[in-house]
């Protein structure tokens, strides 16, 4: 039998005796010198997915570690999903260094003798205890308990589907807006403050970029902003470029995330935003700090208004109306005594 296999959905219906668990060997451990280190349990980690990958030849997405219950079960299992919609079984020798380390990352020994299972990928770490029916589902139910855990990078097609239908109806690239007026409260707040505006450029390659990775083009409303400046000194507008970074950032988030992992259904706005953590239509163009940022919204709900003024990130679940447009934004700006209250307010 071959350890690796392709994921379909015929792995559903088998069971443990169906996979080949193949001995190995963890070589990629170093030798333990601070027991105490809260880095452990990370080193611990990232030396079974180097070891999986070596073995594989393939990059590990994901990896989960079935720990001895000393009853039934006296191994250590691994269950790798690698690149390219495969699954590599094995069972893991316990050489004195590996049994040096579980050690290590468990509590106590009453702990250790606990099974329990691991989740691993490059940037996450978490385990959870194996119950009677986990366990079952484990020995018994193996193919379904693999294919429950299947990274979304082996559905991503599938899940960006799903995120796609969900934000559709919503999509409206084209605002109304008075651009002149735009203009003048932009100047009125640059002079009132003595902002050194750093001088618009020619952005068409970083639009091109941006239409390119989000699949529309950047909206007017935004381009005729950046037509004003690229950039404020000392202030928190961000320039075209720092806008398309901070763009790529939470397109990164959005893309990873299933749209169940996006929508947040128990937290409420006033009714005019998605109830999403980020979505592509969000455009970040004064940055909040933190991981927060104020944006242009081209995705608003039937109570919102396209290109609306919205505040999401790091710190909030979904987001928030700031401002019905971006001049009223800018007007909001105006009636503050000083920028830096504004600032504070956040």
């Amino acid at each position: 039998m071959n350890s690796t296999i392709a994921y379909n959905e015929d792995i559903h219906h088998k069971k443990w005796e169906d996979f080949y668990f193949e001995p190995i060997s963890i070589t990629t451990l170093p030798e333990l010198t601070d027991p105490e280190s809260y880095k452990n349990s990370f080193t611990f980690r990232d030396a079974l997915l180097t070891a999986f990958e070596k073995l594989s030849g393939k990059k590990v997405l994901k990896l989960l570690l079935i720990t001895p219950d000393l009853n039934t079960n006296a191994h250590f299992y691994g269950v790798a999903y690698l690149e390219g919609k495969e699954i590599h079984t094995a069972t893991i020798q316990q050489t004195a260094i590996f049994k040096q380390w579980y050690a290590c990352i468990n509590d106590d020994e009453e702990d250790l003798a606990k099974p329990k299972l691991f989740n691993f990928s490059s940037n996450s770490y978490s385990y959870s205890p194996i119950t009677t029916q986990k366990h079952g589902q484990i020995f018994e139910a193996t193919g379904e308990f693999i294919a429950d855990a299947i990274p979304n990078a082996f559905i991503a097609e599938q899940l960006a589907q799903e995120k796609a239908d969900f934000i559709q109806p919503f999509i409206q690239l084209a605002a109304d807006y008075d651009f002149e007026a735009i203009k003048a409260n932009f100047e009125k707040l640059v002079a009132k403050n003595a902002w050194k505006v750093i001088p618009p450029t020619d952005n068409q390659k970083l639009y091109a970029e941006f239409e390119a990775e989000a699949g529309f083009a950047v909206p007017q409303l935004l381009k005729d902003f950046l037509s004003l400046h690229n950039g404020i000194e000392n202030t928190r507008f961000l320039s075209a470029a720092s806008m398309l970074k901070e763009w790529r950032d939470w397109q990164s988030v959005y893309t990873e995330w299933t749209q169940e992992e996006l929508l947040d259904t128990y937290s409420t706005n006033e009714g005019k935003t998605l109830l999403m953590y980020t979505t592509p239509y969000w455009i970040p163009f004064f940055d909040l700090y933190n991981g927060n940022f104020i944006a242009l919204d081209f995705a608003p709900t039937e109570k919102g208004i396209p290109g609306q003024v919205i505040r999401f990130g790091a710190d909030q679940e979904i987001g928030y109306q700031e401002a019905e447009s971006l001049n009223a934004f800018l007007e909001e700006l105006l009636d503050s005594e000083e920028f830096e209250e504004f600032e504070d307010e956040y």
